[in-house]
């Protein structure tokens, strides 16, 4: 149930328009479902003409008129319209009273809370343009003695009424689904300011004669923060580099390495008593222009980034284990441990026989089952976090693609509610495949096909949330999701140095390149059997291992059965562009999505 709040102070105005015609003539059988006791102009179903309509607005207004009839600065008007979704259908008189009242009530404006009573009433004109039968509640927030109604968290408290509501009637619960971190308005203009005064500062000390920050005016300073304030929400680049550091790692400590291997400072924060516990954790990233760092808690990015959540999925006691790493991390010391989590190589064909086996289940997960869908999202996130730091890092176009699906995943690994979560440790092949140094194999051997994989999954994620209602922008998980998956898919096909036909150079086992030759009595493989068989051959007959061969048999037929010959006419020269397709500004629980 969606409730939709608006304040204001003509009180005889809105019953004028809930009582009239609307905006479009869309209003029709304008009737009262209930008031409160102290209305008597209009009873429970009464009909609304042009003489109750007005009685019944000045009735609404008369503790306004009693008491303050001169404080106009002050919202007395508090109307709120309560709707359906289009797919529960149209309800009788009976069931919005009941809504009503129970609403009224976890508002604490039915008097039963000991305090005066206030005066409203609900009105209903028939069903929205959109086909959603609805309610209108108009109260006065001034009660019977003249004391205002207390405001403070009203829309919190509105929606938990309406979740409540939700429950215990069998309604949709439109809230549940997916939830993203929102983000402080004027966060992006903070950090712009302090690196705009920062830089500035920098190079008045170096330069002799040079206006300094506080002596600037204002239009100066507005220039300098406007130039700084094209850089990225910072916390966008923070989140990417924990999650990836999370997806690959299987131990606390590991996870600690990995944070600072990524770039980022990181700051334990102990229990109190001590510093034998670690109860928490921010991080930053390094500062540039002599501003100071700014930290960012794990679970203020994401709440799958708090670290008790990350510790579900790792052993009981690498906690404890972990603590030296987080001192050392704190001090900026080297590693109390050395790094051995670097992998010798990667079994890709298990991997895709894992995630083919995701495919299937995701298929079969119980659609009542939001926390299975959050997990797959989740792993999906990490995996392409760590994709997008690497090639990040080695200067790949394609580390800004693989960032976006990653974010794209990771606003749905998260809950509006908090049902049981469904935590199942990361296989060894998911957290090896997660790692720097399995990202490069598996490209060469076939992240054709893993990114293939994941772009159909993604596809059928947001199908499932859209069909479930646990999100109203899941969508992009089908279009903007794949869109930016195919792009890294088409570049690491062209990038993918095994030869795939003949005449092409293939190193011999000495190393030297040899040209294969093309008999002239070679005819064109009448199957894709032929082919790939033809291929298998090439390929041994090369020296090439033979786990990479597996590898790269299995990437060309995940290719042909998922994404099927290119369309005619196209040559593969580089990435397929995108377009121009704007940033969705976020906003509220489901912000991005």
């Amino acid at each position: 149930m969606i409730g939709k709040i608006t304040k204001g102070h003509r009180m005889i105005g809105l019953i004028q328009y809930l009582a009239g015609p609307g905006r479009a003539n869309e209003h029709t059988d304008m009737h009262v479902v209930c008031s409160s006791e102290l209305i008597a102009s209009v009873s429970d179903g009464m009909e609304l003409n042009a003489g109750n309509t007005m009685a019944l607005g000045h009735e609404m207004n008369h503790p306004k008129k009693v008491y303050h009839p001169n404080n106009h600065q002050r919202a007395q008007v508090f109307h709120v319209s309560l709707s359906l979704d289009p797919t529960q259908g149209i309800k009788d008189d009976d069931f919005w009273d009941t809504m009503v009242r129970e609403y009224l009530h976890g508002m604490e404006m039915d008097g039963a809370d000991g305090k005066p009573p206030m005066r409203w009433t609900a009105i209903r004109h028939g069903v929205s343009s959109n086909g959603n039968d609805h309610v209108h509640i108009a109260v006065s927030m001034i009660r019977e003695d003249g004391t205002w109604w207390n405001t403070n968290r009203d829309f919190a408290k509105s929606s938990a009424t309406l979740r409540a509501m939700e429950k215990k009637h069998g309604l949709r619960v439109l809230a549940q689904g997916v939830k993203t971190q929102g983000y402080a308005e004027g966060e992006l203009q903070s950090v712009a300011r302090r690196r705009a005064m920062a830089k500035h500062t920098r190079e008045a000390n170096q330069t002799a004669g040079m206006v300094p920050w506080s002596m600037l005016d204002r239009d100066s300073r507005e220039h300098l923060i406007a130039e700084q304030s094209r850089i990225e929400q910072p916390r966008y680049d923070i989140a990417l580099k924990v999650r990836a550091a999370g997806a690959g790692a299987r131990s606390e400590a590991e996870y600690v390495r990995r944070l600072r291997g990524n770039g980022l400072l990181v700051r334990p924060y102990f229990a109190k008593g001590g510093t034998e516990i670690v109860a928490g954790y921010s991080v930053a990233l390094r500062p540039v222009e002599g501003e100071r760092p700014i930290w960012y808690g794990g679970g203020t990015l994401a709440k799958d980034l708090s670290l008790p959540a990350l510790r579900a999925g790792w052993p009981v006691d690498s906690a404890a284990e972990a603590v030296p790493e987080w001192a050392a991390a704190a001090k900026n010391r080297r590693f109390a441990t050395p790094d051995t989590s670097v992998v010798s190589g990667v079994q890709l064909r298990e991997y895709f026989n894992e995630l083919d086996s995701y495919m299937k289940t995701l298929g079969q997960t119980n659609v009542n089952d939001p926390a299975a869908y959050a997990q797959i999202a989740r792993q999906g996130a990490g995996l392409f976090s760590a994709w997008a730091v690497a090639a990040g890092a080695e200067g790949e176009a394609s580390a800004k693609e693989l960032a976006e699906a990653a974010r794209l995943f990771a606003r749905h690994a998260e809950l509006s509610e908090k049902p049981v979560r469904a935590v199942t440790p990361p296989s060894a092949v998911y957290a090896d495949l997660c790692t720097h140094h399995a990202i490069g194999i598996s490209r060469r051997a076939g992240a054709v096909a893993v990114v293939r994989a994941w772009a159909n999954m993604g596809t059928k994620l947001g199908g499932a949330f859209q069909a479930k209602g646990w999100a109203q922008r899941s969508a992009v998980l089908t279009t903007d999701l794949r869109q930016r998956l195919d792009t890294v898919h088409d570049t690491y096909r062209i990038i993918n140095p095994l030869p795939a036909r003949t005449g092409a150079q293939v190193p011999a086992k000495g190393g030297t390149a040899v040209l294969t030759a093309r008999p002239d009595t070679a005819r064109r493989a009448s199957s894709r059997e032929e082919q790939m068989d033809a291929l298998e051959a090439r390929l041994r007959a090369a020296g090439v291992d033979e786990k990479a061969i597996a590898a790269r048999m299995f990437a060309e037929q995940q290719n042909n059965t998922t994404a099927g010959p290119p369309p005619r006419g196209r040559t593969p020269q580089g990435p397929r562009p995108i377009g121009n397709t704007p940033r969705t500004k976020d906003r509220g629980p489901e912000r991005g999505i």
